[in-house]
């Protein structure tokens, strides 16, 4: 049963980071190109102005956005951005709470739950409202760089979310140092590194791959969230002026970051807003099928061989 979605899972995912990869090599138009707008004239009765923006059709598969972006080479573009970096904060966040909670969850030592306390407690306060009320100030008008934010941002998601990673390894690991073997190797004299690398982590591999896409699905909601309060990765540019309602413009252009600037349409001209919509919950879906998958793989495994 749970094979299908296995593959599924990696079917999609592998299509996704060849968008990210590849994207702008076949996107239709430069990152940067605008529809331009004017007058047309084919007779005396045929005449008009034609401004963005502009639906669906042939020259632009997805349409355009209110100031004449194509939508497809912007979800290209910004492909990169969205996966990439739930992807890398994922890994930093299995890396750094993972190696803590194992390493730690080997010792024999009381004074160890102090700290796994502490981890729990800070894993349990709501990551976006750190987030936002740490970049409020910074992301918007910043005069940082578009990677220099993303690497800012990056680093913050990382923090806030490796407790929660060292909370379950650590309780994970207490538990296996219990069983049997564990008391058994020590009995012989292996030492920590030995009954890390030939005992622990060929347990917890199965369990860490779980966490880790898991993981990739917590970060990139954090981002949508985080989208949708205008707070986009890479920088936020805010416009006031004119008599016009404030804009708020994604730098990167990233998925989450166009949601959160296209959802004043969602009453009129729904395609600026829908696709990229569903370009996200589509990531999501592959990456928790990918998930779903891999923990119904490495439970059948589990009842196969229940000493794994």
């Amino acid at each position: 049963m749970g094979n299908w979605r296995l593959w599924l899972g990696i079917t999609a995912c592998s299509f996704l980071i060849l968008i990210a990869i590849f994207g702008p090599f076949f996107a239709p138009y430069e990152k940067d190109y605008v529809e331009p707008t004017g007058y047309y004239y084919n007779s005396s009765d045929d005449f008009g102005f034609y401004t963005s923006p502009y639906p669906p059709s042939k020259k632009h598969l997805l349409g355009t956005d209110q100031w004449g972006y194509d939508i497809l080479t912007l979800l290209l573009y910004g492909a990169k951005y969205t996966l990439f970096v739930g992807i890398g904060v994922a890994f930093l966040r299995i890396l750094i709470g993972g190696s803590f909670g194992i390493w730690l969850g080997l010792s024999n030592k009381e004074k160890k739950k102090t700290k796994q306390s502490i981890f729990g407690l800070l894993g349990s306060i709501p990551a976006f409202l750190i987030v936002y009320f740490l970049l409020v100030g910074i992301t918007i008008n910043s005069s940082l760089s578009v990677m220099e934010l993303v690497l800012l941002q990056s680093f913050l998601m990382v923090i806030i979310g490796f407790p929660g990673v060292y909370a379950a390894t650590y309780s994970k690991t207490s538990e296996l140092r219990k069983e049997q073997f564990i008391i058994a190797t020590k009995a012989l004299g292996a030492g920590k590194l030995r009954i890390l690398w030939k005992h622990i982590l060929p347990h917890l591999r199965g369990t860490l791959l779980v966490m880790f896409v898991k993981e990739i699905i917590l970060v990139l909601t954090l981002i949508g969230q985080l989208g949708i309060f205008n707070l986009f990765l890479g920088g936020t540019i805010f416009r006031l002026g004119g008599g016009d309602p404030p804009v708020y413009i994604s730098i990167s252009r990233d998925w989450a970051g166009l949601i959160g600037q296209w959802r004043s349409f969602v009453y009129d001209s729904q395609w600026i807003l829908y696709f990229p919509l569903l370009a996200f919950i589509f990531l999501l879906f592959s990456f928790y099928m990918l998930s779903r998958g891999i923990e119904l793989k490495h439970k059948s495994t589990l009842q196969k061989f229940p000493h794994i």
